[in-house]
C-alpha cells in the first residue's frame, strides 16, 4: 500500500491534481484558489508545490492530494486511492481474493449485478421495459450512461448468476442484493420485476439500487424500492447523479434538486445536467454538507402533490438553517406531476422553469395570495402564518424592511403589527433550525473529547503563535484543550515540546511531525495576517481570541440546556438546569467585560 502511495505521489503534483478541480493561481512560491468546502469571495485555499500540501484558512480543511480527493469526491482512502492511481497510470496490486477488503467485495458485488440487469433488457419482459422507458423519453444514449437495466420477475436469478460469478450468499445479503428468508433456507432476490437505477458514489462506483415496479402480479409491492444501508450505501449521503452533475452545478452556481431518478436523469438528458435527485427519500443535513462544496445556490423542484409540498418545505426549512439561497422551481401545466412528465411533453418548458425560479419568500408569498381575502381576518392570518418561517430566517434586515412594507401594503395593516405578529406565529420549520443548533453542540462535545473538527477560530489561535513561537512559549501551557479541535490541539502539544532556540529550529524540527502542514501554513499566514502587529497587540489579539473560543462553547452548551429545559416536566430539574445556565450567563458576561 504505502508503495503504491509513494509510486503515486512521485509521479503526480498536488497542484496538478487540485487544478483538475479547481481554478488555481500563482501566490508566490505557492497557488491560490476559492476553497470548494464552503463559499467566500476571496480566495484562501493556499497550495504548498514544495510541500504537496494544501490548507485553507477560511474553513481549515487540509491535508495532501490523497486527502483532497477524498474530501472533494467523498470517497474513503481506498477509493482516492484507485482515483490517483489512474490519473497517475499506475496499475494497483492485486488484492488476494482470500484477504480482499470487505467494503472492494461489496463494490464488486454491486457492479457485477448492474451488468446483469443491463443484459435483462434483452428478454422478453425486458424488451417490453426497455420499450416504456423509450415512450417516457428516455433515449438509448441515456439508457446506457445511466446504466439502466432490469431485474427479472424471479426469486433466484440475480442470486443465482452472484453465485455463479464466486460471491457468497452473505456477500449478496451485505451488498443488499438479496434477502435471507426467515426459515434459513438460504436467500431470495431483494428486486424483482423492476426496471433498475443504479446509484453511484462520487467517484462513479455503484453502491446500491432503486427499482421501479414493473408488470409485477403483487398488488400490494411498492412503487419504488431502495436498496437498504449498507457498508457502501448510505441513503442520507448519496444523492442520484452527484457523481455526474458535480461539475456543472460548480459551474452554473446553482444545484437544481428533485425528487425521483427519472426526474434527474431527463433533466440531464435535456441539458439542465446540474441537477441530483433524493431518490424519495428526506433530505438529510448530510446531503446539504456535501451540496455545500459545489454551491451555495439551491433551486428545489419535488412532486407537486402534497407529499412533495410538504418534502419541499421541510427540504427548505433544513437549508434555510444551513447559509443556503433558495429558488423553488414552479411546474405551471397541470398536466405534469413532475420534471419527468414536463421534460417529456416539452423539454424547453423544463428549462425555461429553471431559469424562471422564484426566490423562496416570493414563491410562497404568491402562494399565500391565492384565495385570498381582503375582509376576512383569518385570511390574513393565514397569509402570515405561512410567511413567518421564512421572513424569521432572513438576515438582510432591508430585505426583511422590504416585505414588511409589501405585507403591509398587501394586508392592509401597519407594519409593526404584521412584525409582532411574524414574531409570536407559530414555527414549523423550528425543528429544522433545532436540527442545526444541536449539530452544533455535538460538534462542541466533539471538540472536548478532542475530534477533529474544522475551525477557523482555531486557525487564527495558530497563525498567532506561529507569527512569534517564542513570545508565547509560556502561555501554550495555559490553553484549554478542550476548546480546540483534536489537528490544533497536537499541534499546541507538539509544540509545548519543541525547541524555541529559533523559528527556523522550530520549523525544521516540525517537519518530521504529522502535523508540520499545519504549522507551516499557520506560519504563512501569519506573516501576512500579523504583519504590522507589535507584541503587545500580538498578546491582546491571542487572549481575545481564547476567550471567543470560550464564549462560543459556552453559548452552544447554553442553548443546549434550553432546548432540554423544554423538553422537562420536572420543576425541580428545571430549576437546577436553570441555575446553571445563570452561571454560564454570568460567565460569557465576564468574558465580553474582558474583551480589549
Amino acid at each position: 500500500m504505502e508503495d503504491n502511495v509513494s509510486k503515486i505521489k512521485d509521479r503526480l503534483d498536488v497542484v496538478d491534481v487540485i487544478s483538475g478541480y479547481l481554478k488555481v493561481q500563482k501566490a508566490g512560491m505557492n497557488f491560490k484558489a476559492r476553497c470548494p468546502f464552503h463559499n467566500e469571495k476571496t480566495p484562501s485555499f493556499v497550495i504548498s508545490p514544495e510541500r504537496q500540501v494544501w490548507h485553507c484558512f477560511g474553513c481549515s480543511a487540509g491535508g495532501d492530494m490523497f486527502t483532497f480527493i477524498q474530501q472533494i469526491e467523498g470517497v474513503e482512502f481506498p477509493e482516492a486511492l484507485r482515483v490517483l492511481a489512474s490519473k497517475a497510470g499506475i496499475e494497483l496490486e492485486s488484492f488476494n481474493p482470500a484477504v480482499k477488503d470487505d467494503k472492494i467485495k461489496l463494490y464488486e458485488t454491486c457492479e457485477a449485478s448492474t451488468r446483469f440487469f443491463e443484459k435483462q433488457f434483452n428478454s422478453n419482459t425486458g424488451k417490453l421495459a426497455l420499450e416504456y422507458l423509450k415512450n417516457r423519453g428516455v433515449t438509448e444514449e441515456t439508457i446506457r450512461e445511466f446504466r439502466l437495466g432490469f431485474a427479472p420477475n424471479d426469486w433466484n436469478a440475480l442470486g443465482t448468476f452472484l453465485k455463479n460469478c464466486g460471491y457468497s450468499e452473505n456477500e449478496i445479503v451485505e451488498a443488499g442484493l438479496a434477502i435471507k428468508r426467515s426459515d434459513g433456507s438460504g436467500i431470495y432476490d431483494r428486486f424483482r420485476s423492476r426496471i433498475t437505477f443504479p446509484v453511484f458514489d462520487l467517484n462513479g462506483q455503484v453502491v446500491g439500487f432503486t427499482g421501479r415496479i414493473f408488470e409485477s402480479d403483487d398488488k400490494e409491492a411498492a412503487k419504488y424500492i431502495n436498496t437498504p444501508q449498507t457498508r457502501i450505501y448510505d441513503k442520507g449521503r448519496i444523492l442520484y447523479g452527484l457523481n455526474k452533475a458535480k461539475m456543472d452545478i460548480k459551474q452554473a452556481d446553482l444545484c437544481v434538486l428533485v425528487e425521483g431518478n427519472m426526474d434527474a436523469l431527463m433533466s440531464y438528458q435535456a441539458g439542465v445536467k446540474n441537477v441530483v435527485a433524493s431518490s424519495g427519500t428526506a433530505l438529510t443535513p448530510n446531503h446539504l454538507t456535501l451540496l455545500h462544496r459545489y454551491t451555495a445556490n439551491l433551486g428545489f423542484c419535488f412532486d407537486t402533490d402534497k407529499a412533495g409540498a410538504m418534502a419541499t418545505r421541510r427540504g427548505i426549512g433544513l437549508a434555510l438553517s444551513r447559509d443556503f439561497n433558495i429558488k423553488v422551481i414552479e411546474i405551471n401545466d397541470k398536466e405534469c406531476k413532475d420534471p419527468a412528465d414536463l421534460i417529456q411533453k416539452n423539454k424547453e418548458s423544463w428549462s425555461m422553469a429553471v431559469n424562471q425560479a422564484k426566490p423562496v419568500l416570493e414563491f410562497y408569498f404568491n402562494k399565500a395570495k391565492a384565495g385570498f381575502d381582503p375582509n376576512s381576518t383569518d385570511s390574513k392570518k393565514s397569509v402570515i402564518s405561512i410567511l413567518a418561517p421564512f421572513l424569521k430566517r432572513l438576515t438582510s434586515q432591508v430585505e426583511k424592511a422590504h416585505w414588511l412594507t409589501q405585507l403591509a401594503f398587501f394586508l392592509r395593516a401597519k407594519e409593526e403589527a404584521i412584525e409582532a405578529d411574524i414574531n409570536t406565529a407559530k414555527d414549523d420549520l423550528e425543528m429544522y433550525d433545532r436540527e442545526s443548533v444541536l449539530t452544533k453542540v455535538s460538534i462542541s462535545e466533539e471538540v472536548k473529547k478532542g475530534v477533529a473538527v474544522s475551525d477557523p477560530l482555531n486557525e487564527t489561535l495558530l497563525s498567532l503563535v506561529m507569527k512569534n513561537p517564542i513570545l508565547f512559549k509560556d502561555e501554550l501551557k495555559k490553553i484549554d484543550m478542550g476548546l480546540l479541535d483534536s489537528e490544533t490541539a497536537k499541534a499546541v502539544a507538539g509544540l509545548m515540546d519543541a525547541d524555541f532556540t529559533s523559528l527556523g529550529h522550530l520549523l525544521k524540527e516540525f517537519r518530521e511531525k504529522e502535523q508540520s502542514y499545519k504549522l507551516e501554513f499557520a506560519y504563512i499566514d501569519s506573516q501576512e495576517k500579523w504583519k504590522d502587529k507589535k507584541d503587545e497587540e500580538l498578546r491582546i489579539e491571542f487572549v481575545n481570541c481564547l476567550n471567543k473560543l470560550e464564549e462560543r462553547y459556552l453559548r452552544v452548551k447554553l442553548e443546549k440546556i434550553g432546548f432540554e429545559i423544554g423538553s422537562l416536566a420536572d420543576k425541580e430539574k428545571k430549576i437546577v438546569l436553570a441555575g446553571e445556565a445563570n452561571k454560564i450567563l454570568n460567565r460569557i458576561g465576564e468574558i465580553q467585560r474582558l474583551n480589549i
